[in-house]
C-alpha cells in the first residue's frame, strides 16, 4: 500500500468524522424547540417524543410551533393558560391527544382544524365557547364530551367529523351554530339539553 493511498484514506476518514459531528450537532439542536406564545406562556417541543407543552398563565396569543407542526403527537396545556387561540394547532395532522385544563375559557376558530388524527376530546366546564370551525375535519374524532360551562357552539365546529359516532352537550349551550355537525356520517346519538335556543 502506497503512501499515498493511505493519505488517501486518512483524508477520508477525516471527512466522515466531520459529517457525522455535523449530522450529530444538527440532530440534537433539532431535539428540542421552545419560545413564547403569549405575554406569560412559554411552549417547548420535543421532536422525538412529539410532545408539546404550553406552560404560563394568560391568553395563547401565536402558534410559533407551526412550521414544527408534523412533529407534534400530543399537547400538554398547563393549568394558567387561558385560552387556545385561532388556528392554534391547525392542520398538526400527528396529533393523537390534548389534555384541556379547566383554566382554559375559550377554544379559537380554527384551532383543531384538520388534525384527523385526534381521536377524542374532553372540553372541561371551565370553556364558554367553541369557535367556528374549532374541530373541522378531525375526521377520527370519535367522540366528544362538551362540558357544562360551555353556551355556544359555533358554525362548522364539527364539520367533517366522519368517525364521530357519539356527542353529549352540557347543560348550558344554549345555541348550535351552522353546519355545526354537517357531514357527520357516523353520527348515530345526539342528546340536545333544554337549554339549547337555537340550531343553525
Amino acid at each position: 500500500m502506497t503512501k499515498q493511498t493511505n493519505v488517501k484514506k486518512l483524508l477520508l476518514l477525516a471527512a466522515i468524522v466531520a459529517l457525522l459531528t455535523v449530522l450529530f450537532c444538527v440532530s440534537a439542536s433539532a431535539e428540542t424547540y421552545s419560545g413564547t406564545c403569549g405575554d406569560a406562556l412559554t411552549w417547548s417541543l420535543d421532536t422525538q417524543t412529539g410532545e408539546l407543552v404550553i406552560e404560563g398563565t394568560g391568553a395563547m396569543e401565536l402558534r410559533p410551533w407551526y412550521n414544527y407542526r408534523s412533529y407534534i403527537k400530543t399537547v400538554i396545556i398547563g393549568n394558567g393558560v387561558e385560552s387556545i387561540g385561532d388556528e392554534a394547532f391547525e392542520y398538526c395532522w400527528g396529533l393523537t391527544s390534548v389534555t384541556i385544563p379547566d383554566s382554559v375559557t375559550s377554544i379559537g376558530d380554527r384551532a383543531f382544524y384538520g388534525c384527523d388524527g385526534l381521536t377524542s376530546v374532553t372540553i372541561p366546564d371551565s370553556v364558554t365557547s367553541i369557535g367556528d370551525s374549532a374541530f373541522d375535519g378531525c375526521s377520527g374524532l370519535t367522540s366528544v364530551t362538551i362540558g357544562n360551562g360551555v353556551t355556544s357552539i359555533g358554525s362548522w365546529a364539527f364539520y367533517w367529523c366522519t368517525g364521530l359516532t357519539s356527542v353529549t352537550i352540557g347543560d348550558s349551550v344554549t345555541s348550535i351554530g351552522d353546519y355545526a355537525f354537517y357531514y357527520c356520517s357516523g353520527l348515530t346519538s345526539v342528546t340536545i339539553p333544554d337549554s339549547v335556543t337555537s340550531i343553525g
